[in-house]
């Protein structure tokens, strides 16, 4: 067994320096130097069969869906664009729908106001006529109230007069005597 483990390192000692040797007795056969050149030839194919599949399947496909999605991209900007001018157009027409309907309503409400004012200033001046009428008729009727409680107490005066005549003097006074003196204290008292 020793001599057997002694021919098998130098079998792989030998191996190690002449690598061709080794090589040819069954080592990797992609770092055999003789099979360089077919190595060399399926490269150079298979470089080819991908790069034109590549260049003509792949690369196609993938450039198309780049340019589909950037179209799509600034589609949907554009559109976003459009809706957003829209938006503000409509939101400006809004503003000035408003604005008019205020200035409406604020125009409505004067002029409301302006007729509800004219309105009270008739009933006002109405209602002032009214009064001054009412006011005149009421100075008649106190005035002709004051007249007849004059005339009233002008004749009980009388009477009290004749009354105290005749219960002082015990003779019946002179009516048309007595009417004149009261006459005369009437004026003196105004």
């Amino acid at each position: 067994m020793a001599k057997t483990r002694k021919g098998m390192m130098i079998a792989a000692a030998a191996a190690a320096m002449m690598p061709g040797v080794a090589l040819a007795e069954g080592g990797l056969p992609q770092l055999n130097p003789v099979s360089y050149p077919t190595q060399v030839f399926w490269l150079v194919v298979t470089f080819a069969v991908l790069f034109l599949l590549m260049w003509k399947v792949a690369l196609p496909r993938v450039s198309e869906t780049l340019s589909n999605r950037q179209q799509k991209l600034s589609g949907d900007l554009q559109k976003a664009a459009d809706l957003k001018e829209e938006a503000e157009k409509a939101q400006a027409d809004l503003e000035e729908a408003l604005a008019s309907a205020r200035a409406e309503a604020q125009a409505v409400l004067r002029k409301a106001s302006e007729e509800i004012a004219a309105e009270q200033a008739k009933r006002l001046e109405a209602f002032d006529a009214d009064m001054a009428v009412k006011a005149e008729e009421a100075e008649k009727r106190i005035s002709a109230a004051r007249e007849a409680a004059l005339k009233s107490v002008k004749d009980v005066a009388g009477e009290v007069a004749l009354a105290a005549v005749e219960k002082l003097s015990g003779d019946a006074a002179d009516q048309a005597a007595v009417t004149k003196a009261l006459d005369a204290a009437s004026k003196a008292n105004g």
